[in-house]
């Protein structure tokens, strides 16, 4: 798979959030993952990154609620906001960040193509790099949660020193997974065609029975449980408390599937295989179904 370029509100990253942070890197780990050092967020949460050429898994968790409130911005607190994810009793994708080029652009677009949001928030996240030295990543976030959709909402992310994230050593896995291709959510698509048409306008449509939004950095897909029943088969979806639009699945490419099998079979991950897909069942990966598929 060839890196494909960032655009702007292409997938940057969907955000698997964890209780225990620990415990799942370790999972990952077993995945065949190659993870960026944990770091953490000044709002209390700690983070590690699966990175690729064009955009990152960012596994996160909670490590201390008591710096809640840091950084908040209209009353929002994006430290609080994932701990009421867990709190919930829920694990698995909370939001998926979009990339930015310019938040200030991006968030005065969205906004006037009618979104909702609750602010900007600007923060610095101390790091460690490759080879040991410490740094300091820039960020500008926008946004952009809807109440009636919790979990399947989005921010725009601005990394102001990319060069700090997309390091070309945190992005070679022995897994061969090098780009996310798809986030798929159980939901209604008619729940989700109003708000990704604002994002996407005519680049949202239907195949079937379900509708895909194409970033230009991967595609997101909604599906009702029928259809995700047949499209994942032989494979438990992921539990939640409360029945609402949340994601279910990821698509990663890989450069060998024979690889992703031997690594998941010889670490004893769950994982379910079907033609041309490999898929890790949710319990493995912090409940969200990752598949793997080669492209080429």
């Amino acid at each position: 798979m060839t890196a494909v370029a960032q655009f702007p509100q292409g997938i940057d990253h969907p955000l698997v959030t964890v209780r225990d942070h620990a415990v799942a890197l370790e999972q990952y780990r077993k995945m065949g993952f190659s993870p960026s050092p944990v770091s953490y967020h000044p709002w209390g949460s700690v983070t590690s990154l699966m990175m690729f050429p064009s955009n990152f898994i960012e596994l996160i968790g909670v490590d201390d609620p008591s710096k809640f409130g840091t950084n908040s911005v209209n009353g929002f607190c994006f430290g609080r906001q994932l701990g009421q994810f867990l709190d919930r009793g829920e694990e698995g994708v909370s939001l998926v960040a979009l990339h930015s080029k310019n938040a200030d652009d991006d968030h005065a677009r969205l906004v006037e193509s009618g979104l909702a949001s609750q602010g900007r928030i600007d923060f610095r996240r101390r790091m460690m790099l490759p080879d040991g030295r410490h740094d300091e990543a820039v960020v500008s976030l926008a946004l952009f949660i809807d109440p009636a959709l919790p979990d399947a909402s989005n921010f725009i992310c601005h990394q102001h020193r990319p060069e700090l994230i997309w390091v070309k050593g945190w992005q070679h896995h022995p897994n061969g997974a090098n780009g996310i291709l798809a986030v798929t959510y159980l939901a209604d698509p008619a729940a989700m065609e109003a708000r990704w048409r604002a994002i996407y306008g005519d680049a949202v449509r239907y195949e079937g029975d379900v509708l895909e939004a194409d970033t230009r950095c991967g595609v997101l897909r909604a599906m009702d449980a029928a259809t995700a029943a047949g499209e994942y088969p032989g494979i438990e979806l992921p539990q939640i408390v409360e029945e609402r639009p949340h994601a279910i699945a990821i698509k990663l490419n890989t450069t060998s599937l024979c690889d992703v099998r031997s690594i998941l079979a010889h670490n004893a991950v769950p994982h379910v295989q079907v033609p041309g897909r490999v898929m890790v069942a949710p319990r493995a990966a912090g409940n969200v179904i990752l598949e793997f598929v080669q492209t080429i």
